[in-house]
């Protein structure tokens, strides 16, 4: 892999300014943006992550509080008391069209942990593998080209069915997309003549890994949003990114000096429209100039006191953001059963499959919008999931020795048609709490719940408490550029 570009340099060059409806500045009061107090953040996940490190490396004391003793929310691991190892709660990948996480990886010092891959691996019911490839050196979307001509997993009149769709996301571009927010990609698929077989075969492993959800129900626009940015807008978009260890290696620089992990907070005290204190289980009061609330939307309505939930209009419509599960599945057989890197599943129950050790006795399944799966008794899902590599390895003999079957209930929130409507801005809006700035994948980032607009939303979160503060206001947004729409996309979509 010596021939993969510095994905991390490519991306940090500029930054760029944010949207002027997420970043506009909020109404505020000399009261607090002058105060001496620290700026607390709660939620060490990467959304309180991306904040602190924006805010402290703007000057700001800032004081990260965490509930868990590690660093990570979703995005972490767990040590293993069978075995002692770290795990991680789930596999979590990268491609290059990710921007924003590449920039705070590159902030931590993280992102020489990253393994970038050219080819994807796929492997159907059988056990034949495939693979989607891109060229070096040739520009977005011919990159792709020699791969899907030759992708043999579909016929070729499923590969012209997929470059017919891909050809018509193309066209519709950024704004084009934006107009597709409140029908379903199934919907759009079908507008687009996209057979079942190719949808099963193609779609499925791409959207539901990347929106948690199902490729019928997830929102066009999101899912149109995938294959634009990490397909068809630039070379290096598509590229796989994986950590070479635990997650928790990625944290072992702190985002700010004052990190305050197994600390719980218990209530925000909020007087004449402004956050004074913060209180915590241990009983201890932190007075604060400003908070950044950067736990998921459930946390949100236990730590702001009913009448700011009524009062302030962000929080009107938390309820109606659907929670969706995923399965991971830690796997040890007694020889070994993987010599891919990766592979993307076409027959389940297993979506995808991530080899874990050098000699591959040790995999990670990973099952995306795993509604069914939430209640299903570990041990069923172990003997279906051992029984699955059995056959599409062929290796009938291998047998599980033990397995470690994670749940995460509330990994997402489903990107239903129509669901930005009921998602929060970061700032502060007229009438609400006017020094508490929100972030977390669930607010309004322009992207789905995944680690990319987790980012996002704490340095947009961070950018409008900047903004707030009137010696800062001229700075420009903390966001990183998007990778650039290289010239033979523009020309051959002959759009934005």
């Amino acid at each position: 892999m010596s021939d993969l570009p510095d994905l991390a340099s490519i991306h940090a060059a500029d930054t760029v300014v944010g949207t002027p409806a997420l970043l506009a500045r909020p109404t505020t009061h000399d009261r607090w943006v002058d105060r001496r107090d620290p700026v607390a953040i709660v939620g060490g996940g990467l959304a309180g992550i991306a904040a602190a490190t924006v805010l402290e490396s703007c000057g700001l004391a800032v004081i990260l509080i965490e509930s868990r003793q590690d660093l990570g929310g979703r995005a972490s691991s767990f040590q293993d008391a069978q075995s002692g190892e770290w795990l991680d709660n789930c596999q979590h990948v990268l491609l290059g069209c990710c921007s924003n996480l590449i920039d705070l990886y590159r902030r931590l010092g993280a992102i020489e942990h990253i393994k970038w891959y050219r080819r994807v691996h796929y492997i159907d019911d059988r056990g034949r593998h495939y693979s989607l490839w891109s060229v070096p050196g040739l520009p977005a979307p011919l990159h792709l080209g020699p791969a899907m001509a030759l992708f043999s997993l579909l016929s070729i009149g499923e590969r012209l069915s997929v470059a017919h769709a891909m050809r018509a996301m193309m066209r519709l571009g950024k704004s084009g997309r934006a107009g597709l927010a409140n029908i379903s990609f199934g919907e759009w698929l079908a507008r687009h003549h996209q057979p079942t077989s190719v949808i099963k075969k193609f779609y499925d492993p791409i959207v539901i890994s990347a929106l948690n959800e199902d490729t019928q129900r997830a929102a066009a626009l999101y899912a149109i949003e995938v294959f634009q940015e990490a397909m068809l807008r630039n070379r290096h978009g598509y590229m796989m990114g994986l950590p070479d260890g635990p997650l928790q290696t990625l944290y072992t620089h702190r985002p700010c000096r004052d990190v305050r992990l197994g600390q719980r907070v218990t209530e925000i005290v909020c007087r004449d429209k402004t956050v004074s204190t913060i209180r915590l289980a241990s009983g201890e009061h932190i007075a604060v100039s400003a908070v950044v609330l950067a736990t998921n939307h459930h946390a949100v309505e236990k730590l702001i006191s009913p009448e700011w939930l009524r009062t302030d209009s962000r929080f009107a419509s938390l309820g109606k953001l659907e929670s969706v599960p995923i399965l991971g599945a830690h796997m040890w057989f007694d020889r070994p059963v993987m010599k891919l890197p990766h592979a993307a599943l076409i027959e389940g129950p297993l979506q995808w499959l991530f080899r874990k050790d050098e000699l591959g006795t040790a995999v990670h399944g990973v099952i995306s919008a795993a509604r069914p799966w939430a209640t299903t008794p570990h041990e069923h899902c172990a003997a279906l999931f051992e029984r699955q590599l059995q056959m599409i390895f062929r290796q009938p003999q291998a047998k599980l020795v033990r397995y470690r079957i994670v749940i995460e209930k509330r990994a997402t929130f489903a990107p239903s048609p129509g669901i930005d409507r009921f998602r929060p801005p970061q700032a502060p809006v007229p009438g609400g709490i006017e020094n508490l700035f929100l972030a977390g994948d669930y607010t309004r980032t322009g992207w789905p719940a995944t680690m990319e607009g987790a980012v996002r939303s704490g340095y947009l979160a961070a950018g409008a408490l900047l903004q707030a503060m009137p010696h800062t206001a001229k700075l420009p947004s903390p966001l990183a550029n998007d990778l650039p729409f290289e010239r033979a996309a523009r020309w051959l979509s002959g759009s934005d």
